[in-house]
C-alpha cells in the first residue's frame, strides 16, 4: 500500500468532497437545517391513544394548519411522541396569542381538535428563544475550538509539532466534510449531534496517535520523515487494527440506525459517517500532512 505515493490524490479528493458537500448544503438546499435547538421554536411532549401511529400525528398537525415540523417516536410502550416546531411557528403563535406566555395554549388551542387527544395528554410543554439557542450554538462552538486546541496541545508535548500539526489539520478535516454531510443528509443541528461529532473526532485522533506512535518507533531523527517507504510502512502495519477497530464499532451503530430507534438516529448517522472519514483522515490525510510540514521546514532551514 502505497500512500504516500498518492498524497496529492487523497488531499484533492478531500477538497473536492468538502466543496460538493457545501455546494449542495447551500446553493441547493440554501442552508443547513433549521434546528430547535440552536434557533429556538416549540416542543411538545403528548401521549396518543392505543393503535395510533407517528402518520396519525403527522396527519393532524398538518390539519391544524402547520408545515414545518417534526414527529419523533421518543416512547413505543406508552406511545409518547415529541412534536417539534422551529421559530417561524413560534412567532406566529405569538402573534395569534397576542402574548409570548400563552403560546403553549394558543398552540394547543390549534392542535387539539385535529389529533383527537384531552389536553391532560400532552404532558410537557417547552418554548425555547432564539437567544437560549444562540448560547447553545456558542457552547457548542466552544466545545469544539477547545477539544481541537487540547489535542494539539497533547500531541505536541507527546511527539513534535509537526505530527501535532498533521493530526490537528486531519481532524479539521473530519470537523468541516462531517458538517457537509450533516447539510446534505438534512440533519437537524442538534445537542446530540455535536455529541457524536466530539465522539468522532475521539476516534480519529486515536486512530492517528496509532500510527504516528509506530512512526516515532520506526524513526532514528527527524530526517527519516521524509522517508516514505518508513512511513507508508508504519500505516500498514497499523492498517488491519484500525479497520477492524472502526468495523466493530460501525456495527453497533448500523443496528441502532436498522432498529429505527428515532431519538438516536441522528447521533448514530453522523457518528457513522464520522466514523467513516475519521479513519480515512488518519489513514491518508494526517501522515501526508505531517511529511508535507516537515518537507517545507528542511527546505526553509537549508535555505537559511
Amino acid at each position: 500500500m502505497k500512500i504516500m505515493k498518492y498524497k496529492n490524490f487523497y488531499l484533492a479528493f478531500s477538497l473536492i468532497l468538502a466543496i460538493s458537500f457545501y455546494l449542495i448544503t447551500f446553493l441547493y438546499y440554501g442552508g443547513f437545517e433549521k434546528s430547535i435547538t440552536f434557533n429556538g421554536g416549540i416542543r411538545i411532549t403528548l401521549i396518543m391513544q392505543e393503535g395510533k401511529t407517528k402518520n396519525d400525528v403527522e396527519d393532524g398537525v398538518k390539519k391544524a394548519g402547520f408545515n414545518k415540523f417534526s414527529v419523533r417516536l421518543v416512547d413505543l410502550k406508552e406511545n409518547k411522541y415529541d412534536i417539534e416546531f422551529g421559530p417561524e411557528v413560534r412567532e406566529l403563535l405569538k402573534e395569534q396569542a397576542k402574548d409570548e406566555r400563552n403560546i403553549a395554549e394558543q398552540l394547543e388551542l390549534n392542535l387539539l381538535p385535529h389529533i383527537n387527544i384531552p389536553k391532560e395528554n400532552i404532558i410537557s410543554r417547552e418554548i425555547i428563544s432564539a437567544s437560549y439557542g444562540f448560547n447553545l450554538f456558542e457552547t457548542a462552538l466552544s466545545a469544539l475550538f477547545w477539544t481541537l486546541v487540547l489535542i494539539t496541545v497533547y500531541v505536541s508535548f507527546r511527539f513534535d509539532f509537526s505530527f501535532a500539526l498533521g493530526a490537528t489539520l486531519a481532524l479539521v478535516h473530519d470537523l468541516i466534510i462531517t458538517m457537509g454531510f450533516i447539510g446534505v443528509a438534512r440533519i437537524e443541528p442538534s445537542i446530540p449531534v455535536v455529541a457524536a461529532i466530539l465522539t468522532m473526532l475521539g476516534y480519529s485522533i486515536n486512530d492517528t496517535i496509532i500510527i504516528f506512535d509506530r512512526i516515532r518507533k520506526k524513526i532514528r531523527d527527524k530526517n527519516d520523515l521524509l522517508n516514505q517507504s518508513l512511513l507508508d510502512s508504519a500505516i500498514v502495519e497499523t492498517f488491519s487494527r484500525t479497520i477492524i477497530t472502526s468495523s466493530l464499532t460501525m456495527l453497533s451503530l448500523i443496528a441502532i440506525v436498522i432498529s429505527k430507534a428515532e431519538s438516536l438516529i441522528d447521533f448514530s448517522l453522523v457518528l457513522l459517517f464520522g466514523i467513516i472519514i475519521g479513519t480515512y483522515s488518519s489513514i491518508t490525510i494526517a501522515t501526508p500532512i505531517m511529511y508535507i510540514y516537515e518537507k517545507f521546514r528542511l527546505k526553509r532551514s537549508a535555505a537559511t
